[in-house]
């Protein structure tokens, strides 16, 4: 219910982000469960997109919506969900972007892996940790 009202107190141009961004992520969800990755990643291509300077605002935007859907996930992987997501609602602006997968080791020596996305220099998910980027597309 708290949720609720929060979202009731949204803006027009907020409550229609969250729901682009609720889609979205919805959909990369399905799209990595149901295809092999090398195929995921013809549906996030940049070909598109035009090579301008993007709004901060909006990617600030972007990213809140995001991170809002995120909090209300319930499956792992979410870092890359969260970059495939962000990388449709870019496209959708025909804003570049690049996603990045990389690894690092916790305290314990266990490999960690993580995806981050950023356009401009702007991080819409960020890289967080000290991850060693493997690969980028």
């Amino acid at each position: 219910m708290k949720q609720v009202i929060k979202f009731s107190k949204l803006s027009i141009q907020e409550k229609l982000l969250f729901m682009e961004a609720l889609l979205f992520s919805y959909a990369a969800k399905v799209l990595l469960l149901v295809f092999p990755f090398k195929y995921c990643l013809k549906f996030v291509s940049n070909d598109n997109c035009k090579h301008t300077q993007p709004d901060v605002r909006e990617l600030k935007q972007i990213k809140k919506a995001v991170y809002r859907i995120n909090a209300l996930a319930f499956w792992d992987n979410k870092c890359l969900v969260m970059s495939f997501a962000s990388r449709w609602m870019l496209q959708r602006r025909r804003i570049p972007s690049q996603i990045s997968l990389g690894v690092a080791f916790d305290e314990k020596n266990n490999l960690m892996a993580h995806a981050w996305l950023k356009t401009c220099e702007y991080e819409i998910v960020d890289k967080g940790g000290n991850y060693r980027e493997l690969y980028q597309f």
